[in-house]
């Protein structure tokens, strides 16, 4: 049984669960951080490190909420740059969002454009115009942009551990290579951890926020998560002499791909990088790799989107090749493409926080935030905590499978295109 003076655990150090600590720190909480492996070792480092209000217009699924959560975000990381805890690379470049057809700018730039969270300087732009934004994009390459002003860059990493120094600062104690096995629990009520190594550390409270090892924590409990474990993947070319004042650029119509600056060169991503676990026949209870390989999708990525980044930045072009850094890891996607964070009906004294729907970097410190303030007070300033609570579902998930196929379509455009079919 846990004692009054027993801390809150919580399980993962990833951004979530850093954010999580921190706040709950700041709420006068006695506070234990747990992870697996390093800080930030797993799907944290792997993150491309762009924030940006996607609830205006990118994101169709998502409202206020999250664009509060993104909102806070973006104001946490300039304050943590500040703060003096160590470097986050952080920069207020923007976003610019760029279309390559006729037909893709009649999809995407209007929702944009329309969008009742439209933020402040936030503009359509020509093609010459964007090529003004953007250094060395050929105008010819593009149809059309959209500008969102506020978006900001961090190095994933190096912010998490920034904020790991922040928050033993506030008193927190880390403890990193501590596998959580298990959690304790007694008469419904959670009362610690207990590690691989054996040892069982009481806890007052539990903040769960494992992202995609958290159903193997929940499973016992009659709990389980309508999530999707997918690995991740992005490239990272040699230094070609790009400006760090690249805006993170989004074409959503190629696959969802993103570029943004990295050390003079870029860093990208898109759809063929992408695979989820259960492809490969990994059931809801298999523990995904931390850091997972998987050169046939970085192949695929190459193949795939080569030739477009060279149309887009000529630049760019003798860069693009085999000597390129992958970095790949495992995020996990929800049924209905938001976040779950909230108390665990079936155990007291047990919040968590998942479904980072590949978005864990921009609402990471909301997340946490709300994380927190649920489990020491049962309420939350921020957002709209219904929208994330895990009683919304059932306590037994689809499989994953499944989950993929209950998922909106990503882009309103294509969810229009769906509605008009059924």
């Amino acid at each position: 049984m846990s004692s009054p003076d027993s801390p809150t655990i919580v399980v993962g150090a990833g951004v979530i669960g850093l954010s999580a600590a921190w706040h709950l720190a700041g709420l006068g909480q006695r506070v234990l951080l747990l992870d697996s492996g390093t800080i930030a070792g797993g799907t944290t480092t792997a993150g491309a490190g762009f924030v940006g209000q996607w609830a205006a217009g990118y994101a169709w699924y998502w409202n206020e909420s999250e664009r509060d959560v993104e909102q806070y975000g973006i104001d946490f990381y300039r304050e943590l740059a500040d703060s003096g805890h160590g470097p986050t690379g952080y920069r207020q470049n923007g976003n610019v969002w760029l279309t390559v057809t006729d037909q893709g700018r009649a999809d995407h730039i209007p929702p944009f454009e329309d969008h009742p969270l439209r933020p402040p300087g936030s503009r359509t732009l020509t093609p010459a115009e964007a090529a003004d934004l953007v250094p060395g994009l050929d105008p010819g390459a593009v149809t059309a942009g959209f500008l969102h002003p506020d978006g900001i860059q961090i190095s994933a990493p190096d912010a998490a551990r920034a904020l790991a120094a922040s928050v033993r600062a506030r008193g927190v104690e880390i403890r990193e290579h501590t596998p959580v096995a298990a959690l304790e629990a007694r008469d419904g009520a959670v009362t610690g951890v207990r590690t691989r190594g054996g040892e069982v550390i009481d806890a007052a409270r539990v903040v769960l926020a494992a992202g995609s090892w958290t159903n193997t924590l929940l499973a016992p409990f009659g709990r389980e998560l309508p999530t999707v474990r997918v690995v991740a993947s992005r490239l990272i070319t040699r230094p070609f002499g790009l400006p760090g004042s690249l805006p993170t650029l989004m074409l959503p119509e190629l696959q969802g791909l993103w570029i943004r600056e990295h050390r003079a060169g870029v860093t990208y991503g898109a759809g063929p990088g992408y695979e989820a676990l259960s492809v490969g026949g990994a059931d809801r209870n298999t523990e995904p790799d931390r850091r997972p390989v998987r050169p046939d999708l970085l192949d695929a990525m190459r193949e795939y989107l080569h030739p477009v980044i060279a149309r887009l930045l000529p630049d760019a072009a003798s860069a693009l090749g085999a000597d390129e850094t992958p970095t790949q890891g495992v995020v996990s996607m929800t049924a209905d493409r938001n976040f779950i964070v909230g108390a665990v009906p079936e155990v007291a004294g047990l919040v968590v926080a998942g479904g980072d729907n590949e978005s864990g970097v921009t609402h990471g410190p909301g997340l946490g935030r709300i994380a927190a303030e649920l489990s020491a007070t049962g309420s939350t300033a921020l957002g709209d905590a219904t929208r994330y609570d895990p009683a919304r579902f059932p306590a037994v998930a689809p499989s994953e499978a499944d989950v993929i196929r209950m998922m909106p379509a990503r882009r309103e455009a294509d969810a229009r295109r769906a509605g008009a079919t059924t």
